[in-house]
């Protein structure tokens, strides 16, 4: 499905408590009674402690009710450090292990399928048993320079973008390949398999667009003016939110095209890195990379 986009935006925010513990509610509308079709609440529920290192990627899993959290740690991308493990989180934002599992580099964007989480680690994709915490398989990717994100469709294939390399590829079957080599990709971070659809927020583009599967071409954007665009997730009413590294949040209706920003923490020099999600709590799951947080916040769409 297309979007046709109009924008609307007002962002009210009352916040409390210090630095660490920040409370935020905001309350989204849009600009004018003609297109006043969607307003968007946002109020913190919990934060973790600064025992994160670099989280820069957070994914909810519905099958262990689990929360796992990608730690880059030093984050020196030109070099294999291996201070990179993976945290896992319960739903009510408790530290439940620390260091799951450990010995990666800078481990970044994940997906889940059939008991299996897959990492992206630099050059290189890592398969995790996720009921025995152990990596199982390294898929390394021919020519990587920067892997970044990981969605994963119904068939199980495995996909992962490379920003400084403007491709997209493909595990299939324990093969890696080259799925999409295009500059229209510019700088490709995020990514989401949507049904028919792959969806691309765009880090050098400063866009959110869909891909066309069959022609693998950047379709008309949805979103544009998001510098640094980072994570996307879908919402329960089909709805979606993309995130921008350096700390905005953006909501995007289906059906209106109606654009919100949810959050702005620019300021603050808190980072908005690659976001997860709780479906059955509408819950936004925020990496606050820098700042060695996970922030958790309801989002209600009205």
């Amino acid at each position: 499905m297309r979007l046709i986009l109009f924008f609307a935006t007002g962002l009210f925010i009352t916040a409390c408590g210090g630095s660490g513990n920040q409370t935020e509610e905001t309350s989204a509308e849009a600009a004018s009674s003609e297109e006043a079709s969607l307003s968007v609440d946002i109020q913190e529920q919990w934060a973790t402690d600064t025992v994160l290192r670099t989280p820069e990627s957070v994914l909810y899993d519905e099958a262990t009710d689990m929360i796992f959290v990608a730690n880059i740690g030093t984050f020196n991308r030109d070099s294999k450090d291996g201070d990179g493990f993976i945290s896992v989180l319960a739903p009510d934002g408790v530290v439940d292990e620390l260091k799951w599992v450990e010995g990666l580099n800078d481990p970044k964007g994940m997906g889940v399928f059939d008991g299996k989480l897959f990492v992206a680690d630099m050059d290189e994709v890592v398969e995790i048993d996720i009921a025995n915490a152990e990596i199982i398989n390294k898929y390394p990717i021919d020519g990587a320079i920067f892997l970044n994100d990981i969605t994963i469709n119904g068939q199980g294939q495995v996909y992962v973008s490379d920003s400084d390399d403007d491709k997209i590829h493909v595990i299939d079957g324990g093969q890696p390949m080259v799925w999409l080599e295009d500059s229209a990709l510019q700088r490709p971070n995020g990514l989401l398999a949507d049904d028919n659809q792959m969806l691309l927020a765009s880090a050098g583009g400063g866009f959110l667009a869909p891909i066309d599967l069959d022609s693998k071409q950047v379709q008309d954007t949805w979103l544009e003016g998001i510098p640094s665009a980072d994570g996307i997730i879908k919402t329960m009413n089909g709805d979606y939110i993309v995130s921008t590294w350096q700390g905005e949040v953006h909501y995007i209706a289906a059906e209106s095209g109606q654009t919100i920003k949810l959050l702005d923490t620019k300021a603050e020099e808190i980072n908005a890195a690659d976001i997860g999600y709780i479906p059955q709590q509408n819950l936004l799951l925020v990496p606050t990379f820098r700042d060695h947080r996970v922030v958790a916040y309801k989002v209600t769409a009205n």
